[in-house]
């Protein structure tokens, strides 16, 4: 778009991120070239400094439309998409992972599962992600040393958190659960 046909609170798609995201303009720039605009999904604040970011307005596109408006009718096209629901209770997770089931267990938490058990005998990370894929605890991905990235992790939280780790090294390469006197 041309900055002549930029008018101050209307709608635009903005190209952000490799997306087209609306936008409201709320002022011009200072500058005179540019300006600042608030997202419709999360209402942040962004400054545009080019009208060729600005690709046409919103209310040309209906699908973008039902997303400015959430209690707007949903078409089709709107309900074929899988919505992951968000999951942020402010606390960080105990050592048994995400209860729901909607995300698996992290590698890290994992050990820390294994670990924590009674009467567990130090483990090397080897073993610990062995156990972790037979208990069905962790699914291994495209990584091709889960043991070694498990052992960096490992190192890295005794590290920062010193004697409120999880963990504790027994030996050199075993690891054990931290035994936190209370």
């Amino acid at each position: 778009m041309k900055q002549e046909d930029i008018q101050l609170g209307v709608t635009y798609l903005v190209g952000l991120a490799g997306k087209l995201v609306p936008v409201q303009i709320t002022e011009n720039h200072p500058s005179g070239k540019g300006w600042f605009g608030k997202t419709i999904k999360t209402g942040k604040q962004i400054t545009i400094r080019s009208a060729q970011r600005i690709h046409r307005k919103a209310a040309d596109d209906k699908q973008v439309a039902n997303t400015a408006n959430p209690k707007a009718k949903q078409t089709k096209a709107t309900t074929d998409t899988k919505v992951i629901p968000k999951h942020d209770t402010g606390k960080p997770m105990a050592t048994g992972g995400n209860q729901d089931g909607d995300k698996p267990m992290s590698l890290i938490d994992a050990a820390a599962h294994i670990l924590a058990q009674d009467n567990q005998e130090p483990l090397r990370c080897k073993d610990i992600v062995e156990q972790a894929i037979k208990m069905k605890l962790w699914q291994p991905g495209k990584g091709l040393t889960p043991a070694n990235t498990l052992h960096a992790a490992i190192t890295r939280e005794i590290k920062t958190k010193g004697k409120d780790s999880r963990f504790a090294k027994a030996e050199r390469g075993q690891y054990t659960a931290n035994k936190k006197e209370s």
